[in-house]
């Protein structure tokens, strides 16, 4: 893999069933594996006209069959679980994406804030190039995304501008904004994605600052809390714990 200005990968693999997906996209000829996941022969493998990516695959499910929608430079795009056909693409994307796309209500979400910006809403009963067309809900041109996926919850689509802290909420069915690039106190710069959990988004910056808020229309900071040092993975709440990987320890954090 000879990815962009060396970076190395970022892309985890996504297990679906009995198979494993690995996004191979990178400054070569670049590809969408499926493995089995017990012997990690190839089940199949398709060609991506796709540089450099960091985003992950997500396995979505539509009238009974299920799809993998994944982020691209070139195109967001989707394919056939079982066969690896793509089955709709849509252009407009920033260069060289890494936030993963989210879904839900029968629309997949694709952003990228790098060197551009845009945040698509897509339908999930697309076939072919679907831009500009009625599979399209809705598309958002500035203060996306870069490194941290959007996240969805509650009807709401929260994101980061670029690595930015700024935090925006839209509608997730219309992409109208509830609010937009508001300043979070504590956080100025985020690699970590934002997460939901018990009514509440958790929202942590590279200074290792953790700012709560409502999971609401209205932004309403609940708490803020330090682990005294520099955090880029997201959190990971497990029952009524959260997991923080921080730069040079493991955080558990309870009541």
């Amino acid at each position: 893999m000879n990815t962009r200005f060396s970076f190395g990968e970022g892309s985890s693999p996504t297990l679906a069933g009995d198979k494993i997906l690995v996004p191979w996209d990178h400054e070569g000829p670049s590809y969408l594996y499926a493995l089995d996941k017990s012997t990690g022969k190839t089940v199949w493998k398709t060609e991506r006209d796709e540089p450099s990516c960091w985003a992950t695959p997500l396995v979505v499910e539509h009238n009974g069959a299920k799809q993998i929608v994944m982020n691209g430079q070139t195109c967001a795009r989707a394919y056939e679980l079982e066969t690896g056909k793509e089955l709709w693409r849509c252009g407009g994307q920033a260069q060289r994406p890494v936030a993963s796309a989210v879904a839900g209500n029968g629309l997949a979400f694709v952003g990228s804030g790098f060197q551009g910006s845009f945040m698509g809403a897509f339908r999930l009963d697309g076939q072919g190039d679907i831009e500009n067309t009625k599979h399209v809900a809705w598309v958002l041109g500035s203060d996306t995304p870069d490194i941290a996926s959007p996240l969805l919850s509650g009807g709401r689509l929260y994101f980061h501008k670029g690595k930015s802290g700024q935090l925006s909420c839209v509608d997730a069915a219309t992409g109208k904004p509830h609010y937009m690039a508001v300043r979070i106190p504590g956080v100025e710069r985020t690699y970590a994605s934002p997460i939901a959990v018990g009514g509440h988004v958790y929202l942590t910056g590279r200074s290792g600052t953790t700012v709560v808020i409502e999971d609401s229309d209205q932004l309403d900071v609940v708490a803020s809390n330090s682990v005294g040092e520099g955090v880029d993975a997201t959190p990971a709440p497990v029952d009524n714990e959260l997991f923080i990987r921080g730069e040079n320890h493991l955080f558990c954090i309870s009541e």
